[in-house]
């Protein structure tokens, strides 16, 4: 696979993960420590502060995650094998390094727009769902409706 073709995939990706972003409405439900597969990605970066609703950030992880894993493959046919690998053969340790480095570089090129689509996207959709139940809360108390 050259440059560009690796490029467009991972760009691809994003493309895809920019819109959903831009459809996203509301937080699922997360934990406080967060889910294991984005605690142990390092692709989960990107929300280094832990600003971001987990469910953005986790299905940044799988988009990324997917595009390295597709991209092993495609490098490890190239290096090792002169046929398609057969199904439930996973690439080699190398190749998976390759192509994680190059994802993540790729990924962090795209640093600036990832961010500024969570900013301008999901933050003020965030920002409103937190003062509408923040509201129902208070609104609750006052009422005495969790008196004791």
């Amino acid at each position: 696979m050259n440059r560009r073709a690796v490029n467009d995939l991972i760009e691809c990706a994003l493309q895809r993960w920019y819109r959903s972003v831009s459809e996203w409405r509301t937080p699922e439900v997360g934990t406080p420590t967060g889910c294991v597969s984005c605690r142990a990605s390092d692709f989960a970066i990107f929300d280094s502060c832990g600003h971001w609703p987990h469910d953005l950030i986790h299905s940044l992880v799988d988009c990324l995650e997917l595009v390295s894993t597709q991209l092993a493959v495609e490098l490890h046919q190239k290096r090792h094998c002169e046929a398609e690998m057969p199904s439930g053969v996973s690439p080699c340790d190398t190749c998976r390094a390759a192509a994680r480095s190059t994802v993540s570089a790729c990924a962090h090129r795209h640093a600036h727009d990832i961010s500024d689509v969570v900013t301008q996207c999901a933050m003020p959709r965030l920002a409103a769902y937190a003062e509408l139940h923040t509201d129902l809360v208070v609104s609750a108390a006052i009422r005495g409706e969790w008196a004791s």
